[in-house]
């Protein structure tokens, strides 16, 4: 009889633990970078409204994530283009913003 109740104390708990945590903001749940792209058009880059670089930090990979309206796209940072685009970029999208 003790063992029932106990299996269900700990079933009960990981069910409130598995609540939580998908009940969780959006705020505090890392999206990364999973897979990033080691090429990037020059079109692209002309509709990108922003950037921001991920950091192997807070997830696995480094990568330069592009917002194209709703699209976000990973990119490897060591990309050349890409880091010529930045540096010439970065003062235009910041004062977009």
């Amino acid at each position: 009889m003790d063992s029932k109740r106990l299996a269900l104390l700990l079933a009960l708990t990981a069910l409130l633990y598995t609540t939580a945590i998908t009940a969780m903001p959006a705020s505090h749940v890392a999206s990364c970078c999973t897979q990033v792209s080691n090429k990037v058009s020059k079109k692209l880059l002309k509709n990108v409204k922003r950037f921001e670089i991920q950091d192997n930090q807070s997830c696995d990979i480094k990568a330069v994530i592009l917002h194209k309206g709703s699209l976000k796209l990973c990119v490897d940072s060591n990309n050349k283009h890409l880091k010529r685009w930045m540096s010439r970029s970065s003062k235009k999208l910041l004062s977009r913003a």
